[in-house]
């Protein structure tokens, strides 16, 4: 079983890793133009300003052999069309492929969802692409809902 803790700087190439895989697994199937080489030329400096900020959220999933899995979120205003309102953003998940299915992305998700109350937001958003039916199940079974559709026509 996992154990889900706040990242530290001493997690930047753990972190940058899963992201890599993350990139190649998702993006890099589902997103045509998906760039997978940036987080191995961003991902650290990405990581280490999300992790210093009191608005984001870094954790890692671990076990004794190391970390094998990550969440990344942060706290969003509304836009000006909205109600003045904070939400959470889960921008990133990611569990390695042989600990998935043991409850390791729950354990991330319930953190972030904990953290998102304390921070009084009144929603939590997640963008993912629509062909990954395995995370949009696991999205559902977390109690989030469609709410808007995004459509591309290529050119």
């Amino acid at each position: 079983m996992s154990t889900v803790r706040r990242a530290t700087s001493e997690d930047l190439d753990d972190l940058v890793r899963l992201e890599s895989a993350l990139f190649v697994e998702d993006a890099g199937v589902y997103e045509e133009f998906a760039d997978t080489s940036w987080p191995e030329r961003e991902g650290r400096d990405d990581f280490r300003q999300l992790i210093e900020s009191s608005k984001c959220l870094v954790l890692v999933a671990e076990q004794v052999d190391g970390v094998v899995g990550f969440l990344a979120g942060y706290v969003a205003s509304s836009s000006p069309t909205r109600q003045p309102v904070e939400y959470a953003v889960l921008r990133s998940l990611y569990v390695a492929v042989d600990q998935r299915r043991c409850g390791t992305a729950q354990l991330l998700i319930n953190e972030f969802l904990a953290w998102a109350s304390t921070k009084e937001c009144v929603e939590a958003h997640v963008d993912s692409y629509a062909a990954n039916v395995g995370v949009q199940a696991l999205y559902e079974r977390n109690g989030f809902t469609v709410r808007s559709i995004s459509r591309v026509l290529r050119l």
